[in-house]
């Protein structure tokens, strides 16, 4: 090989080698943008994940209180029954019947 071929070779090289450097160059820098990105979503993801825990736990706290209520509201609704049975029986006796079924 000639002089001027390995100084060709050489600088061919060398252009390769500043191609090659500013490309590791480049995706270091979308790695880097990309982590920030990754790290902003995490916590996003974090986030909103405590919001759904916390609305999860209100809505459990809304059904039990709900439950209760649905539970009174049928004890009170027997006690209702009961009172207006009895007084269609009074009802009843009263006009000389029998209280219907």
């Amino acid at each position: 090989m000639t002089n001027e071929e390995i100084q060709r070779i050489m600088e061919f090289i060398i252009k390769r080698q500043e191609s090659f450097s500013e490309r590791v160059e480049q995706f270091s820098e979308k790695l880097e943008r990309m982590e920030e990105l990754h790290e902003e979503r995490i916590s996003q993801l974090e986030r909103a994940a405590v919001n759904l825990y916390n609305t999860v736990e209100k809505l459990s706290q809304s059904q039990r209180v709900l439950t209760v209520k649905m539970v009174e509201l049928a004890e009170a609704q027997a006690h209702t029954d009961r009172r207006l049975n009895a007084l269609i029986d009074i009802i009843a006796q009263g006009r000389g019947g029998t209280p219907e079924a």
